[in-house]
């Protein structure tokens, strides 16, 4: 992840932590980590792992994807960020989805043609 987005990322979660009228502190404590790792985050010198972020998106009450929707994020690393989000038992049954709707995708493109 770029400084850039990192630095995003964390004034998304910055707003986030304000909107549930919390402080770092207790948001620390409830992710059972410390203050400094919450300041280091919003201000952008460090991320948080993406396996851990559907914790931080229940705490903080938003939907996942509150912290990854840009106007200038490139599509594939969104939807690689996404997959990174499903536990590995559920991935290839993902996986099998999106090659179905693909595929349909495809043939009706096809068929039009």
């Amino acid at each position: 992840m770029t400084d850039e987005r990192k630095k995003r990322l964390g004034e998304r979660i910055r707003k986030a932590r304000r909107d549930a009228n919390m402080t770092q502190g207790e948001l620390s404590e409830r992710l059972g980590i410390s203050q400094g790792v919450i300041s280091n985050v919003e201000t952008g010198v460090s991320t948080i792992d993406v396996p851990d972020l559907p914790l931080w998106a229940e705490i903080l009450n938003k939907p996942i994807m509150y912290f990854f929707v840009e106007e200038d994020i490139d599509p594939h690393e969104r939807a690689l960020a996404i997959l990174n989000m499903f536990p590995n038992d559920r991935l290839e049954f993902v996986l099998q989805m999106l090659e179905n709707m693909a595929l349909t995708m495809h043939e009706r493109t096809d068929n039009s043609s």
